[in-house]
């Protein structure tokens, strides 16, 4: 899996939520068969410290420097795009993730305090 950072294109914060479905996932909870799956991952800094943060598209968890913590989680009708929220030491953290049928791969991007910090691409399957 490769990560490329780049600047996001467009202000995700503005994003319209309305439209999707809500859902709150308590920390830690794992899917029925008890494995974490793993869409991506990223190494940040934030106020001088550094953090490890991982999500799963497939569950809608996100992990803290390992730690599971609370999101709430926006899907659109068709599920192909998801909206994922949590905080993290004081700063909202917001995770954006969609496929892009023209390239055939999946777009990731990770926001603190509505800024763009992290995006990669994977193939989609």
């Amino acid at each position: 899996m490769s990560v490329i950072l780049m600047s996001c294109k467009k202000n995700l914060a503005n994003r319209d939520m309305s439209k999707k479905k809500k859902i709150i996932r308590k920390a830690g909870k794992l899917a029925q068969d008890g494995i974490a799956k793993l869409t991506t991952g990223w190494e940040i800094e934030i106020d001088g410290k550094e953090y490890k943060i991982s999500f799963s598209r497939d569950n809608l968890h996100v992990w803290i420097d390992g730690e599971p913590v609370e999101t709430t989680a926006y899907i659109s009708d068709k599920g192909y795009d998801v909206d994922m929220f949590f905080d993290i030491e004081g700063h909202s953290g917001h995770i954006f993730s969609d496929v892009d049928n023209d390239r055939d791969e999946m777009v990731n991007s990770l926001n603190i305090n509505d800024n763009c910090v992290a995006k990669c691409y994977q193939k989609a399957h």
